[in-house]
């Protein structure tokens, strides 16, 4: 049986680029889950990004590296470094029936000194992918701890399906008049 989690020195590595290159990010997907005490296991280290893909490929130069544009689902740009171990994900967004969905880096703390997403953004993330267990955990996560009612009101200016921002707005409580 394999290691719960990829080995860490691949992503505080690329963390550490991106630090000295000035660029913002955030640990998400499975990464985020485990932070956050919801999953065992670790497929790859996924960190997002809102800097320009232009400025990300020459923050990386020279470095191994496999590129991929928009496909499917997702509308974003992706960077696969250190041999798959770490994902960047550049501009994060995905395509819904009810358009683009640009998903931003929002950040909540750290985890071994790695700035971690916000709940919320992967949250949306995972329903978009169709990743319903996944997305269930960090909704039931949000709905035990509370939501951030700032970058709840910054996901629902996106053109979400009607039942995901239902989802979403439903984890704010309304302020008494």
């Amino acid at each position: 049986m394999g290691a719960p989690t990829p080995p860490l020195e691949p992503l505080l590595e690329v963390a550490d680029i991106l630090r000295q290159g000035g660029v913002g990010f955030a640990l998400g997907g499975s990464g985020l889950l485990h932070a956050l005490g919801l999953a065992g296991t670790v497929g790859d280290w996924d960190l997002t990004t809102d800097a320009e893909p232009t400025m990300i490929y020459r923050i990386f130069e020279g470095r191994p590296q496999e590129r991929h544009g928009p496909s499917g689902v997702h509308a974003d740009e992706k960077l696969r470094l250190c041999g798959g171990a770490v994902e960047l994900i550049v501009g994060m967004a995905f395509r819904s029936p009810a358009g683009v969905c640009r998903l931003p880096t929002l950040v909540e703390g750290t985890w071994h000194g790695v700035p971690l997403a916000r709940p919320e953004v992967w949250a949306v993330a995972y329903t978009l992918l169709g990743r319903d267990e996944k997305a269930r955990r960090l909704f039931s996560h949000l709905r035990g701890r509370g939501a951030d009612a700032d970058a709840v009101a910054r996901l629902l200016r996106e053109p979400l399906p009607p039942a995901l921002a239902a989802e979403l707005g439903g984890l704010i409580a309304p302020r008494p008049a």
